[in-house]
């Protein structure tokens, strides 16, 4: 990061230079950028010279660039979504039914705590009735992700009666309650699918789309592809969240046509990078997954407008957003009866879990730590000097918080490096003319 502190003047001005790395015919070249106007533009070292210098008001050169820069200064800015420091901010209820689950993906973040532990419907509820008090977040909107901890779907008759419960609130405070649910695909009913139907409830679906490597780090590729497209025929819009691994990170454009060939209505998906210390064997390694999965999502991206399928990725939500907060925090019911900040903690087995819990629901009563929790959502980009100066700032705005507590420095730096080098390819694609 030492690089970006001899600019520290610019990046106090929103102003972030950084090196290109990714464009063989631009080494050398700076791109200058902008991010709270989404400005930016590739110039040499010397111009990025004299907008300092102009910045601390010093002498500097009135070349047509430098003063074309300073005039972007003045353009009107993009929203950025400052976080909320309390409870008030806590807008998606996530929950997590159950710790039990009839999968044994090979990267579960999750399987560790498994405890085969059910949340009651008695303790649901009440989390239900706190989350949408109208004292507590009047005039918001409110949503529900229904996930894992364990496949909620063994929960089905659970998570029915706690949804209905949701809409009745929903009713009373004279709103639609977006719900979306997330399943790994292998128990589809079909009176859920017309419950989904009847309820405007999106699904997304955890599968790795290439036979073989679901079969390899999920199973059960024949039945999950056929509810897919059961699941799509019923008119439900259904996505896919597709984990990359080694074994997949440069298979990504196959992955997009073999999504188009054998499930043609599925028109969303997000592919998602590992973060896993156990996942890389060292440095390099990961640093050469982060590198791939760049270079091999843009290619997909392409591949993928071009089928009319819409692909994502963390690294893709953040640089199309503005935060002062990587995530805003959320309202995560647990199967324990209890409130974590993360989904990927829920567990009294999982590390973090002391950590991360600021709740604890008995029947009729949700108990917060206040104190905690904003202990917890003060965690942002202020935290790290180095975000102060970094063109992700307003975009990454100091990685996940469930990272940060399981990473060592060495390998935050790694990602920030990808979190980059991703930036720089998009504003290249993207922004520059």
């Amino acid at each position: 990061m030492k690089k970006f502190m001899e600019f520290k003047a610019l990046a106090s001005k929103d102003i972030y230079p950084f090196p290109i790395t990714s464009d063989l015919e631009k080494l050398g070249k700076w791109i200058v950028y902008l991010p709270l106007i989404r400005y930016a533009t590739i110039v040499d070292k010397d111009v990025v010279v004299e907008l300092q210098n102009a910045i601390c008001g010093r002498p500097y050169g009135k070349t047509p660039i430098v003063e074309d820069i300073l005039s972007h200064m003045e353009d009107e800015k993009k929203k950025i979504y400052y976080t909320s420091s309390d409870e008030t901010g806590l807008l998606n209820m996530m929950i997590l039914p159950n710790n039990k689950c009839n999968f044994h993906c090979s990267y579960c973040y999750s399987a560790y705590g498994r405890s085969g532990k059910e949340i009651s419907y008695d303790k649901l509820s009440s989390a239900i009735d706190y989350f949408f008090d109208i004292s507590r977040a009047a005039n918001q909107r409110l949503t529900i992700s229904v996930l894992g901890g364990g496949e909620p779907l063994l929960s089905w008759d659970l998570l029915k009666r706690a949804l209905n419960h949701a809409f009745e609130l929903g009713v009373k405070r004279k709103t639609k309650i977006p719900v979306s649910l997330v399943t790994n695909g292998s128990l589809i009913p079909e009176n859920m699918l017309e419950y989904c139907k009847e309820n405007d409830i999106s699904v997304s679906v955890s599968f790795d789309i290439l036979e073989d490597i679901q079969r390899e780090q999920r199973g059960s590729y024949e039945l999950v592809k056929d509810n897919i497209n059961r699941i799509s025929d019923y008119g439900l819009n259904v996505a896919l969240n597709t984990v990359i691994t080694n074994s997949n990170v440069d298979r990504m454009k196959e992955m997009i046509l073999h999504m188009d060939n054998e499930m043609p209505l599925v028109k969303k998906v997000s592919f998602k990078s590992l973060i896993s210390n156990s996942y890389f064997s060292d440095m390099q390694a990961r640093e050469d997954y982060y590198r791939k999965f760049v270079d091999h999502f843009f290619e997909a991206k392409d591949l993928a407008q071009k089928k009319g399928i819409y692909l994502v990725c963390p690294y893709w939500n953040a640089v199309i957003c503005l935060a002062d907060r990587y995530c805003p925090g959320k309202f995560v019911v647990t199967a324990e009866g209890t409130i974590s900040i993360c989904h990927c903690v829920s567990s009294e087995k999982d590390l973090l879990y002391d950590k991360f819990i600021y709740g604890r629901i008995s029947e009729g009563h949700v108990d917060i730590d206040r104190e905690k929790l904003q202990a917890i959502l003060a965690f942002n980009q202020n935290k790290f000097d180095s975000c102060q100066t970094c063109p992700c700032r307003w975009h990454c705005a100091g990685g996940c918080y469930t990272d940060n507590c399981t990473m060592s420095e060495i390998e935050k730096e790694t990602y920030c490096v990808s979190m980059r080098y991703f930036l720089e390819k998009f504003l290249l694609k993207y922004v520059i003319q």
